[in-house]
Parts: C-alpha cells; structure tokens; sequence
C-alpha cells in the first residue's frame, strides 16, 4: 500500500488471468495475530477474520486514550464498511445449502451480520454510547463520518471511535475475474484491513495526530486545491474507469494529486485518511481525499496533519 502514497499509482503492473485460474491480482491479506493483544482469547474463541480486524485496529485507536480525556460511556461507535463479513456470510450461505435452514451453522450466521464487529468492539472495549453500521459501498466511509458529526454537533457523544472495514475472500476474486472479462487483464492490487479513528469536537489541544475538515458527500464535488499539499483521489470499486472530476486541469501546480489505477476495496478512503494523518508515506501537512461513488457521487474529507 506504500506505493499509493509514495508513486502516486497504486501497483501499476497488469496481470493477465484465464479462465478457471485463482484471481490474478495481487491480494493484500491482514495479520490479526496481535489482537490478543488488546483482547483476551478466550473472548476471540468464536469471532472470525473481519471482526478481528476491526477489534485490532480499534484497539490500537483507543489503547493511549486516558479515561480522563474520554469517557467511554459518552463515546459513540461507527463502522463504515462495503461488504461487511464476506467470508461469514458465505459460509453460512454454503452451509445453508448444504444442511438446510434448521442445520444452518449459527456461528456463521452471527458472524455474517454487519452489526457483529461494533458489537465485539462495545463489549470488549466498554463502550456504552450509541453503535452504528454505515454500510453505503464506495461512499461508507464518508456517510459514517456525516453521521460523526452529527452526533459531535449535537452534543449526543463526547467522542466518536469510527472506523472503515472491509475483507477479501475467493468470491471476491471470482466477482473481479467476471468484472475484467472484456479485457483478460488485471491491473493494481486488491486487500483487505481496517482504520480507526478516535474523534472529538475542535478543542484547545493538539491532537494525537490531526484534523478532519470539510467533510462532503454529494455530486458537486468542489476542492479548494491552492491550500492543499496533496489529493489522494480513490475510483470507484466496482467500475474499471476511473474519472478523477478533471482535477488534474483545476488543481494548483504545487499540489500533488495521488491517483489509483484500481481501488483496492469500498472503504480504502478510510485507509487514504489514515496515511494522510500518520508517518506513513505522507509528505504534506494538509490532503483532500476523494472516494468516487455510483451515479457520479463522490465523498471527500480534507485531513489536517498536526504540528
């Protein structure tokens, strides 16, 4: 993922895949190993993949927080995701047909719903403020950080932990396969992972590691690109074409606009937010990042990196 934001270009090398071949991209697959760490085992014993991720990344978001800085029980909870749970959902369907509805795997079942990671997250982690499941594709992201907002503004929640969830699974790789049969290429790289952020109303404080600014979902995307340093524009996941709303005519020299060849899942904007915030692979103090939707829509949050 460092080529994103290093290049510019998200893995520009093509594969070319024959039919009945595994998908020929390269899949970028989450280690989940640590989260023991933050979690007891005996809590994981039944929790799958996707929830584990979430639980890791949340964990991770919240382990330096001071209970006297937050209260967790004024601490809200969103999860953006495309997909939610694909490898639960499909082992269910799978042992839905194979044993019938009354010897359906429940397990499976439980873990298939979107709701299940933010339920693993409020319990293992104590947070009793309102929980949410934004599940909106290519535009999650962006709708669960509106819904933040909402809940900061109005005063609902002193914090809101929001994070951006997708997985791979085979199906996946069969669905992108059936999505490039008129080419017989692949280009990019296609994974998985989760970004969480611990997020409050403008204090006086610094923040642990910046600013989210400007957030906008909608048709009639507008950015200001003489203040930004970079913008890290996203295509839409489920579309070949990748049709950037001619920012690279509008943009100030002395930005730089980092473009996806392919995006790698639903909400890899979380993931874009969370590189513009961090050490990793950003360069400028100030980035505008852009998801393109269906229907011409488009999501955009501008993030502020810290003194």
């Amino acid at each position: 993922m460092e080529s994103v934001y290093s290049t510019g270009q998200d893995f520009p090398k093509e594969q070319r895949q024959e039919p009945g071949e595994s998908s020929g991209v390269e899949v970028l697959k989450a280690d989940t190993t640590k989260v023991s760490s933050y979690v007891a085992k005996s809590k994981l014993r039944r929790v799958d993949h996707y929830s584990r991720m979430a639980l890791l990344a949340a964990g991770r978001a919240l382990e330096n927080v001071s209970p006297a800085m937050v209260s967790r029980q004024h601490t809200g909870l969103i999860i953006a995701t495309g997909f939610g749970a694909l490898n639960s959902t499909f082992s269910f369907l799978d042992s839905y047909l194979d044993q019938g509805d009354k010897l359906a795997a429940p397990t499976w079942f439980s873990g298939s719903v979107h709701n299940a990671a933010a339920a693993y997250i409020s319990i293992c982690y104590g947070l009793t403020g309102p929980c949410l499941t934004v599940s909106q594709f290519d535009l999650s992201f962006a709708s669960a950080l509106l819904s933040a907002q909402a809940w900061l503004n109005t005063g609902r929640v002193d914090a809101v932990l929001i994070g951006a969830v997708d997985e791979w699974c085979d199906v996946s790789g069969y669905c992108i396969q059936k999505l490039n049969t008129h080419t017989g290429k692949m280009k990019g790289s296609f994974g998985e992972g989760a970004s969480f952020f611990l997020i409050t109303r403008e204090t006086d404080t610094v923040p642990a590691i910046g600013f989210l600014d400007n957030i906008y979902l909608g048709r009639d995307l507008i950015v200001n690109s003489p203040d930004m340093d970079d913008i890290i524009f996203s295509p839409c996941a489920a579309h070949e074409r990748c049709n950037p709303c001619s920012l690279e005519n509008n943009i100030s020299p002395d930005t730089r606009l980092r473009k996806r060849v392919r995006a790698g899942s639903p909400t890899d904007m979380g993931m874009d937010v969370w590189f513009a915030l961090s050490g990793g692979g950003y360069t400028g103090e100030k980035t505008c990042c852009i998801k393109q939707g269906a229907n011409q829509m488009f999501g955009s949050v501008t993030a502020i990196k810290a003194h």
